[in-house]
């Protein structure tokens, strides 16, 4: 029986569950992900649910993302795309009726594809949050998807890259893990993947690349500038029983049978005071910004980079420069960026021109 690979936050965790396919005990059968993309793809707070696509491939309870299904306007996904690109069956995990809803999609589609094993893939480290750590922003994802697979036999979490997200430290994350069993990331194994990081906005996973392909040193991600530095404990997976990770964070036990995607949110604000859909929320209520000329954009970028390099930073992801100079069109962007300046370009990264 193989292993059904379950992302905990979206398609991120998607990307990375790929990479780590061959640690899965009998193989891997699958990758089972919410559609919660950011709102530069998705303009809508919130995941997505199977309502919100067309052209699923509708199976005995669960739904399969296909490379021609499409969000349905004004949605956007990811999702299809990455069915294409990625290894392995992509499945929709529906949270709108709770963690309930989800355990039965991901039991039915482990039963569909022959999985007798189940691993939660979390990059950075945010399953093993708790009420009142500092840096915690996106705790409701990771917390509903893995109380769902808390009284699965045998479900184990793969915590992989501590702190590569931006929220929750490395130290406090590895302080967490405590002994857990500890896998180091194969380079080649990133190898097959990496077009499909030169396209998706994923900071986590593209950090996580980077550190395993050998990358050292402080990334700025994310709207808010945030520090990751990148070391040697950055390439590497913990594996956690599901049932350790929940006596971590106490989210996990409180949502396990949650009916409805709102009761989660709602027990979620209980517990935490707030959720990752507030600051969507927040986002998507203010008037979109106008994407500013390609040619006031990169004549900031060597003073944006001086700036940066002050701040001690070493690279910065592309989504990240985007954005702090004001170009929303990411793909357009990154093109123009390394076109004109190629050596700074690692695959990944943007590294900062020295002085």
């Amino acid at each position: 029986m193989g292993t059904l690979l379950v992302a905990a936050g979206g398609g991120g965790d998607a990307i990375a569950a790929a990479a780590m396919a061959g640690f899965a005990p009998d193989g891997a059968v699958g990758i089972a992900t919410l559609a919660w993309d950011r709102l530069i793809i998705d303009p809508l707070p919130g995941p997505r649910g199977a309502a919100d696509f067309t052209g699923l491939h509708r199976h005995t309870g669960w739904w399969q993302v296909m490379p021609g299904s499409r969000p349905i306007a004004p949605a956007g996904s990811t999702l299809p795309r990455l069915a294409a690109e990625l290894p392995l069956p992509l499945i929709l995990l529906d949270p709108y009726d709770g963690a309930r809803g989800l355990r039965a999609q991901i039991i039915s589609a482990a039963a569909t594809l022959g999985a007798g094993h189940v691993r939660v893939i979390d990059v950075g480290g945010d399953l093993l949050g708790r009420p009142g750590d500092a840096g915690l922003r996106s705790p409701l994802a990771d917390a509903l998807t893995g109380s769902a697979c808390v009284d699965l036999p045998g479900a184990a979490a793969w915590i992989a890259g501590p702190g590569v997200d931006g929220e929750l430290s490395a130290a406090l994350v590895l302080q967490r893990t405590g002994d857990a069993t500890i896998r180091r990331l194969d380079p080649e194994a990133w190898k097959p993947i990496l077009p499909i990081l030169r396209w998706h906005p994923t900071e986590a996973s593209a950090l996580l690349a980077s550190a395993t392909l050998g990358l050292r040193g402080t990334v700025e991600i994310r709207d808010a500038g945030l520090p990751v530095h990148l070391d040697d404990t950055s390439p590497v997976v913990h594996e956690m029983s599901m049932h350790a990770v929940s006596g971590i964070n106490p989210l996990l036990a409180a949502l396990t049978d949650t009916a409805s995607f709102t009761e989660a949110e709602q027990i979620a604000i209980q517990i935490l005071g707030g959720t990752e859909l507030d600051i969507e929320r927040r986002k998507a209520a203010r008037p979109r910004p106008r994407s500013q000329p390609s040619a006031a954009v990169f004549d900031e970028l060597s003073m944006w980079e001086e700036t940066a390099r002050g701040r001690g930073v070493d690279y910065v992801t592309y989504r990240r420069l985007a954005e702090a100079l004001g170009h929303l069109d990411l793909a357009e962007f990154r093109t123009r960026l390394v076109t004109q300046h190629p050596h700074q370009d690692t695959g990944l990264l943007w590294a900062l021109a020295s002085t």
